[in-house]
């Protein structure tokens, strides 16, 4: 099911962990992954889901450092590039939300057969609504899902994100100027959209239109992490998400939030890092995740 690559070792993780990076056999072709194995025992895996086009390539860094705190801690983890992203196969244009349904699937039943098991879905931003959703027919032993700065509202969300070619748009002249609206029109007539360099199919566009997190309640048995950065000179979380946890309390038991200081690194251009996520979420899943 799996097509291992040539083990690394990094630097300070070296002792912690064997990097594997691999690719996964799925209908759709391969399906690029770097699964981290603590050199010491191993009680569970997380498998990491992440976030949306630019935002992936933001949140990589910190990924990788919390899939190598993990592994100091006993835990592995298993990253992918979803379908039509990253290095994995196919085109932007082909990529689909419930391929990327599919690719958690195949990504968790390879998990599930190494020490340890899939014991956890991380989804960031976005990622936290494909990983909720996905929950849904996950196995059993799939029990934590944790969530980094998730995504509210799939259409605010997508909305935020065609902006960019509004913005991008305002110094050339020689273009001809388009709307949310227009796009969205575009969608509507089955046409794709090129939005920074990605080419958005009209099926992702209204998948992601569609989904709203409050929807996508865990099932009953889950334990939650719901991290995120409070508003500017809040310490609570926002009215949004407030509403979405107190929708979820009723039907999951233990759905905690915790907030973090650093800056928001799924809107850096740069390279930034926030050590408190890290260490937050390192902290919950210690109690929060132990052996089978």
């Amino acid at each position: 099911m799996g097509v291992p690559m040539q083990p690394e070792r990094h630097g300070a993780a070296a002792s912690a962990c064997l990097v594997q990076p691999l690719f996964l056999d799925t209908p759709r072709g391969p399906l690029f992954a770097v699964h981290r194995r603590p050199a010491t025992a191993v009680r569970g895996n997380v498998l990491c889901i992440p976030a949306f086009n630019e935002e992936m390539n933001r949140c990589r860094s910190m990924i990788t450092l919390q899939a190598e705190e993990w592994a100091r801690h006993g835990l592995g983890s298993l990253v992918i590039d979803l379908h039509g992203t990253g290095d994995s196969a196919g085109d932007y244009v082909d990529a689909a939300w419930l391929h990327w349904l599919d690719d958690i699937h195949l990504a968790c039943a390879w998990l599930d057969q190494q020490p340890g098991g899939c014991v956890g879905y991380l989804g960031v931003r976005l990622g936290a609504m494909l990983a909720a959703d996905a929950l849904g027919a996950a196995p059993a032993g799939v029990r934590a899902l944790l969530m980094w700065q998730p995504v509210i509202d799939g259409k605010q969300h997508f909305t935020q994100f065609l902006r960019v070619k509004i913005a991008a748009q305002m110094d050339r002249p020689d273009l001809p100027k388009e709307s949310t609206a227009s796009m969205r029109a575009q969608f509507a007539a089955g046409q794709a959209v090129e939005v920074a360099g990605y080419e958005i199919h009209p099926r992702l566009a209204q998948a992601i239109d569609e989904a709203q997190l409050a929807r996508l309640v865990p099932r009953a048995g889950t334990s939650v992490l719901w991290l995120e950065q409070p508003p500017p000179g809040s310490n609570e979380l926002s009215p949004a998400s407030l509403a979405v946890q107190q929708a979820w309390q009723t039907a999951v038991d233990g759905v905690e939030w915790k907030s973090f200081e650093g800056p928001s690194f799924w809107q850096q251009y740069e390279r930034v890092l926030a050590p408190q996520a890290i260490t937050v979420t390192t902290a919950w899943t210690e109690s929060h995740i132990q052996p089978s």
